[in-house]
């Protein structure tokens, strides 16, 4: 493969939907589509003199980038990597993630997405639900290697490097998979225990970019190479379906893939909007908060932002109307909501500018192929959010739960309601899962956590009000008489096993049992009101 593709040979993209069925059971599809991950990339065009990826000093084009993907899949076939087998991918945003994510694709194996952020507890998890063959990794020091197979199967992802700057003489060829078979496994904190792993097959992926190419109107048989290269910024991991999917969309419609370095800077965000006149940057309503806060928002030229879709949250009126303030480029577009999860392997709804002001707290209305009801509403019509979509997951590995039924809905956990032009509105969630700045938070992992401590009898984790961050983890504990914690203690303890963004912010430590409700469950709402009651008070 050397970056040029025979365009008259290329899958076509269709927008037309018809009745069909996948995974077993009957469903909305796209026609026509790509048939393997392969063929949706060479269903592009090459985009010679076009950057791809852009990260600090690193600018790599379209070509090089395509180049490059059958060395690197040689490299990780002389690893040992063959079809079907499952790869940890195990680092922050790079650009070797993308490469190392098409080589995998390019040979029939499945990236495994780690969240980079883990404990040494949840990557030791991680490791031994996926088996892996290989692990690459930015931090090998913190994989284990007898729960990797062996020392010979961690390497540094920093090794796929060169192939990007010379791809050499590699003309392995793509194998293909069925649609419905394996093709990315991402994590997603459920309502208890462990991070689940969620298995999405080749159809998700592709479809998932299908939803966003029709809803933008790129088709990439439609594309002219004239029109100038738009550039997008992500500054969510690569990890999450919303960055991994837009690095994809990048690549098929020509694009200029930005990427942040390290964790969420405002600054940063601001410079480089201004510096690649970034056309498109989406993140969660927390991201956009900071940045329109920043002291210096005013000093930077952002006249070229042009799509500035959010998700992870229900859009208040309020940042809409900040937005369209200190940006008036999106007054009329360019502004959207959306609501998804790892699970659904991608949006299942969208809400532009004028739905956003017309009904207030919509995530928007379904996707051309996806599916959507409210199961058991209640007399106000709220129930819980079950989806239908060629995306959905598969399900999650070695764990049947009944998430995905016999007839391909996904049960959400989220509680919402439609209004009669079939608008989606969220009314908040029946799993017990908080989303702090876009991260999921499954309370009773961390209440797990918190109960391990030798001098820990009872804990209670909640969700709490946050202005920048959407909601913020507190955390009620009961210590054994005679045997007091502090704050300072648990926090430590915690981040042995947790995730930063999983150890609480909010405390409440005393040696009284907490409320609890008939059946001695835990009174969560009681529990949550004086937490509120105790920050009120100072």
């Amino acid at each position: 493969m050397d970056g040029r593709v025979n365009e008259t040979d290329a899958p076509i993209w269709g927008d037309r939907v018809v009745e069909g069925s996948y995974a077993g059971h009957p469903g909305l599809l796209y026609e026509p589509s790509p048939v393997s991950l392969p063929a949706m990339l060479l269903s592009a065009r090459s985009w010679d003199g076009r950057d791809y990826i852009v990260q600090g000093e690193r600018r790599i084009s379209h070509p090089a980038f395509r180049a490059a993907i059958p060395a690197a899949a040689e490299r990780l076939a002389d690893a040992g990597v063959v079809r079907g087998d499952r790869v940890v991918l195990h680092c922050y945003n790079c650009p070797e993630f993308v490469l190392a994510t098409w080589a995998l694709w390019w040979l029939g194996a499945v990236p495994v997405y780690a969240n980079r952020w883990w404990s040494s507890h949840e990557i030791e998890h991680g490791l031994t639900l996926t088996s892996p063959t290989l692990v690459l990794s930015d931090g090998p020091d913190l994989i284990s290697p007898e729960l990797a197979g062996g020392a010979e199967h961690v390497l540094p992802i920093s090794s796929l490097a060169e192939f990007l700057e010379d791809p050499g003489a590699r003309t392995v060829p793509p194998e293909t998979v069925g649609l419905d078979d394996p093709a990315l496994i991402l994590f997603t904190s459920g309502s208890s225990g462990s991070p689940k792993a969620v298995e999405l097959s080749v159809r998700s992926v592709i479809a998932n970019q299908q939803n966003l190419l029709v809803r933008s109107r790129r088709l990439p048989q439609n594309l002219d190479p004239a029109v100038p290269q738009t550039a997008g910024l992500v500054c969510t991991p690569l990890f999450h379906i919303g960055g991994i999917a837009n690095a994809l969309t990048n690549l098929i419609v020509g694009g200029r893939l930005v990427l942040t370095v390290g964790r969420f800077d405002a600054t940063e965000i601001l410079r480089l909007i201004e510096t690649e006149r970034v056309g498109a940057w989406g993140g969660v309503p927390t991201m956009a908060v900071r940045v329109l806060e920043h002291p210096k928002f005013d000093s930077y030229d952002l006249s070229s932002l042009r799509s500035f879709p959010l998700g992870g949250a229900p859009l208040p009126r309020t940042l809409l109307r900040r937005l369209t303030a200190k940006l008036p480029q999106l007054e009329k577009r360019g502004l959207a909501n959306t609501w998804g999860m790892t699970e659904t392997g991608g949006f299942m709804t969208v809400a532009g500018n004028a739905d956003l002001e017309a009904r207030p707290g919509t995530v928007g209305r379904p996707y051309p192929v996806v599916e959507l009801r409210i199961g058991e509403p209640d007399d106000t019509g709220s129930g819980e959010v079950l989806v239908r979509a060629p995306t959905i997951m598969l399900g999650y590995l070695a764990l049947d739960d009944g998430t995905v039924d016999a007839d391909g809905w996904l049960h959400t956990g989220d509680l919402g309601h439609l209004d009669e032009a079939g608008y989606l509105y969220l009314d908040g969630r029946s799993k017990d899962i908080v989303i702090r700045g876009g991260e999921n938070i499954a309370c009773a992992h961390v209440e797990q956590a918190l109960l391990a401590h030798p001098s820990v009898v009872e804990a209670a984790v909640v969700g709490l009000p946050h202005e920048d961050l959407g909601e913020e983890l507190a955390a009620a504990v009961t210590y054994r008489a005679g045997e007091p914690v502090d704050a300072e203690e648990l926090r430590a303890y915690c981040k042995g096993t947790l995730a930063y963004f999983e150890v609480p912010a909010v405390w409440q430590i005393s040696d009284s049992a907490l409320p609890t409700l008939a059946g001695e469950k835990l009174d969560k709402k009681s529990i949550k009101a004086a937490l509120l009651e105790s920050l009120r008070e100072g």
